[in-house]
């Protein structure tokens, strides 16, 4: 009779020692699960081969390479952003609401996925999530084919012979404005395919991380995420990489371009990235929907384990779909720990989404340079973070106040950090013109004025022969006439310039010492940043009850996605065009922009970025208030389980 009464008082109790109000069950009344539930297939069809699949190490592997490619679609958009801008001639507010688009998807049938979908069969889910990711991302392709190659106009005569010297002719481009100009079809093709993308990854979050907790121990859940989190965290290196593979070759392969891609107005293969990313998704997201229902070892491990709870089938239903949620409202710890997850998040995505702008406006790099760059530092120093802290948390069991105590510790060294990169940066004085009236910069002055440099001249940055001046254009320093001297161009009688000579690009900037700086403290904030991820999952899961468990996660990434995902970037991407100091214009409208103040850039990111992370560890200190009662481990429920029996 103890013995019944024992067991079916764990089978019936949360993670916080709470009796489940189903009351008690004897092991009579249990149903065996089907034995297609444990076996790897689909449609009937179970071969003796796939079964090597129905473990939860296989498990990892697959969820981890989906999580992979996911973040690799991520930190390959976030790589083609500037050149998305240049491509099609749009700002970066729009560009930021088209990567926030993402997660309007998520917004609209995340919360739901994650409540009907978690009595269902959560890894068939996942897969058909990652099947429409495939498909958006050949949707992607669309604006490339569909719409005319881009042809970069210089604004002048080039024409020119590389013997003897010539004559410059500034002559307005011929612009087809039939369309009346800049289109903007093109980036609602993109807005479009990023919610599809929201869409078909929202159950990869919600359901995908509630299979696995409840196919492995307690005990071994924080270094299993930790180890799924580590093949995610090599996606945003795959990513950039791919991003400045492509990148780096033109826009249309199988033209030829007469300027190089370290050229400020290249534009690479924004589009060639999405082919592999669509294959990998494709063949990842079927080989995921041959898992089964649950795991073999998992379900025997809950029929002989009397200290695992096991909840009984629950009828969905939207009415108590409703208590569900006020339930989950009247939760401190989840709520506190959301709220913190949106303020961190907002902190930042404006690094996450506009580093590569970042990079080339503060460094003068390119933008295949950028990505290569923001793809492959850090990555060690994340991936040891995060499987670090999963080992750590696995092996020492920390109290969930030292887990929430050292998310504060985390978010104030971030603070101290973005803080210091608003002083890391290269001088951006160098750009000739002045400040106009209405706080824009003039790039007419009296010795190109009779040059009559319209605003459709484009943007071809020179640089005068003592590397001290950079000018929008050969137009706007006043030259007059172009030569070329050992294959180099040479642009000569040049008004504006003492020397009357210049050459192609920015003037160099003695700035490397900033940049070895700026990466090795972001290096670090990227470790530690990583190390309090994998214990702020493990509170968020095992803040609540074992049936609103994969509700709660859709709940967290519902908030995620209003208030931080979608409307951070395109906050970040107004505070970007704020900063700009010259904008390109086309058929009289306004396109991207194509140069930037440094400075103000620098202070407008970074310190938005540090008071939004400060505002998350005010929460996160209140998380470390309330978080103390719960239990994160097996033996803590043991041990209340034996409370409550005696």
């Amino acid at each position: 009779f103890f013995q019944t009464v024992l067991t079916t008082s764990v089978n019936n109790m949360d993670v916080n020692g709470r009796i489940s109000p189903n009351g008690f069950q004897t092991d009579a009344t249990k149903k065996d699960d089907d034995e297609e539930d444990v076996k790897c297939g689909i449609g009937g069809i179970y071969p003796s081969c796939l079964q090597v699949l129905a473990s939860k190490k296989a498990y990892v592997i697959i969820y981890g390479l989906l999580g992979m490619n996911q973040f690799a679609m991520h930190a390959y958009s976030v790589s083609t952003l500037t050149t998305i801008e240049r491509r099609f001639k749009i700002p970066s507010r729009l560009t930021g609401f088209m990567t926030g688009a993402w997660d309007i998807g998520t917004m609209v049938v995340g919360i739901l996925m994650a409540y009907f979908g978690s009595k269902s069969h959560k890894a068939r889910w996942v897969a058909f999530g990652s099947i429409i990711c495939g498909l958006a991302c050949f949707s992607k392709l669309i604006p490339h084919f569909w719409f005319s190659p881009e042809k970069i106009d210089f604004g002048i005569d080039m024409n020119i012979s590389k013997t003897g010297n010539r004559s410059l002719i500034y002559t307005p481009p011929e612009e087809d404005c039939s369309d009346g100009g800049i289109s903007l079809l093109p980036a609602y093709i993109l807005i479009a395919s990023q919610i599809i993308l929201g869409i078909g990854a929202s159950p990869y979050w919600t359901l995908g991380i509630a299979y696995l907790d409840d196919n492995v121990r307690k005990n071994a859940m924080p270094l299993l995420f930790a180890i799924t989190a580590c093949f995610r965290m090599v996606g945003p290196t795959v990513g950039f990489l791919l991003g400045a593979y492509a990148l780096g070759i033109y826009v249309n392969p199988e033209e030829s371009s007469s300027i190089s891609s370290d050229d400020p107005r290249w534009i690479g293969a924004w589009w060639l990235g999405w082919v592999p990313l669509g294959i990998t998704l494709l063949t990842l997201g079927t080989v995921m929907s041959l898992f089964p229902r649950r795991l073999p070892r998992a379900v025997i491990r809950k029929q002989n384990d009397t200290n695992n709870s096991i909840q009984p089938p629950m009828e969905k239903s939207f009415r108590d779909f409703k208590r569900t949620i006020k339930r989950l409202t009247n939760n401190p710890v989840l709520i506190y720990n959301s709220i913190s997850s949106v303020f961190y998040i907002l902190g930042m995505i404006g690094y996450w989404t506009f580093m590569p702008k970042y990079m080339e406006t503060q460094f003068k790099i390119s933008a295949a340079v950028s990505s290569f760059y923001t793809g492959s530092i850090g990555l060690i120093f994340t991936a040891f973070g995060v499987v670090s802290s999963g080992a750590i948390i696995s092996k020492v069991k920390p109290s969930p106040r030292i887990l929430a105590a050292w998310n504060i510790f985390v978010e104030l060294l971030d603070v101290i950090g973005y803080v210091s990169f608003a002083y890391i940066g290269c001088p951006s004085d160098d750009l000739h013109g002045t400040w106009a009236s209405d706080g824009s910069w003039d790039l007419t002055m009296p010795c190109n004025a009779d040059f009559k440099c319209s605003p459709a001249v484009k943007y071809e940055p020179i640089c005068s022969l003592d590397k001290s001046t950079t000018f929008y254009s050969p137009c706007h320093a006043g030259c007059t006439d172009v030569s070329y001297k050992n294959n180099t161009k040479m642009f000569i009688n040049c008004k504006c310039i003492d020397s009357g000579m210049a050459t192609e690009s920015y003037c160099p900037v003695d700035c490397h010492n900033n940049f070895v700086i700026f990466i090795v403290i972001l290096c670090i904030l990227r470790f530690f940043s990583s190390s309090g991820r994998a214990g702020n999952t493990i509170i968020q899961i095992r803040s609540v009850s074992e049936e609103d468990k994969s509700i709660s996660i859709g709940f967290a990434e519902f908030l995620l996605s209003t208030i931080a995902f979608l409307p951070g970037p395109v906050m970040y991407g107004y505070l970007l065009d704020s900063t700009c100091l010259v904008w390109g214009q086309s058929c009289g409208s306004t396109g991207n922009c194509w140069l930037y103040d440094g400075q103000v850039l620098r202070y407008y990111l970074n310190f938005t970025s540090a008071g939004l992370i400060f505002i998350a560890s005010l929460f996160d200190g209140m998380v470390w208030y309330h978080v103390k009662n719960i239990k994160l481990y097996d033996q803590e429920v043991r041990k209340k389980v034996a409370e409550v029996i005696k």
